[in-house]
């Protein structure tokens, strides 16, 4: 079976880049083998899917973003966080931070922090361009969709990989580093 999903995936990874499919799933019905979801944006569904991740999180949801200041994902990440999921979060420090004139986005951070969820920002690339949740360990949720607003006015992707702890620890390695070199987010007076 795991050969079959194998190749399943490398077909729809290629018609999705082929444009053959504009929003689909493949599923398994076979027990908790990884299955795939896509959906595309403005109109088909890339904020929804991103909100469906985190409300399936039991134990952990990490989130490494560009830019974290959609209010939708802002109180799913915090009602996440009230029903008891350890909820943690790494973004990038240029954007979120440093160029953030209207102290828009350093709100939204300060905003998750007053709900006890920890946040750092990077400032070790140029862009830390990341856009990806990791929940309980064996779901990855990435793609194009920035976490903010002004994405649901943009072309965007959302691909969620459900079932797949080898995937999903993959995705928790790079999301580590990118924490372990950040720094706690500090709100401003």
């Amino acid at each position: 079976m795991n050969t079959f999903m194998n190749f399943a995936k490398a077909v729809f990874a290629t018609c999705l880049l082929m444009g053959l499919v504009s929003c689909a799933s493949i599923h398994s019905h076979h027990g908790s083998h990884p299955q795939i979801e896509a959906a595309f944006g403005p109109e088909a569904g890339a904020e929804p899917l991103v909100l469906k991740v985190i409300a399936t999180a039991k134990q952990s949801i990490r989130v490494s973003a560009y830019v974290l200041s959609s209010p939708a994902v802002l109180q799913a990440l915090i009602a996440a966080k009230q029903r008891g999921v350890d909820v943690q979060a790494v973004v990038d420090y240029g954007l979120n931070v440093a160029n953030d004139s209207k102290g828009t986005r350093r709100n939204a951070l300060a905003e998750l922090m007053q709900a006890g969820i920890a946040v750092r920002t990077n400032d070790s690339y140029r862009k830390m361009h990341d856009k990806f949740i990791i929940v309980d360990n064996q779901h990855v949720q990435t793609g194009s969709y920035n976490y903010a607003k002004s994405a649901n006015k943009n072309s965007e992707n959302v691909l969620v990989v459900w079932h797949d702890p080898k995937l999903a620890g993959l995705y928790l390695k790079h999301w580590q580093s990118r924490f372990d070199a950040g720094t706690p987010f500090t709100p401003q007076p």
